[in-house]
């Protein structure tokens, strides 16, 4: 079954995420006007990936996939903030 792709513009930003769990980790988020989403690209090591570090900061038009609160990006283009 195939997911249909969903477009988001936000703010790219460095923060924890699950708090006081085992999984607690600093993540690259996506935050948009309604919620936010922890940003993956599928594939990619989930704790560490450079190319989502670089757009820290950066406001952007995310084309992807979600799942759930996780936000998996296939494209973007960056965006006046």
């Amino acid at each position: 079954m195939s997911q249909s792709k969903l477009t988001f513009t936000g703010k790219v930003v460095s923060r924890t995420t699950g708090q006081g769990s085992k999984s607690e980790h600093e993540a690259v988020m996506l935050e948009t006007s309604k919620k936010d989403y922890v940003l993956r690209m599928k594939g990619a090591n989930p704790f560490y990936n450079p190319e989502l570090n670089k757009l820290v900061g950066k406001t952007i038009k995310a084309t992807g996939e979600l799942s759930d609160y996780v936000f998996f990006l296939e494209n973007w283009e960056e965006t006046d903030g």
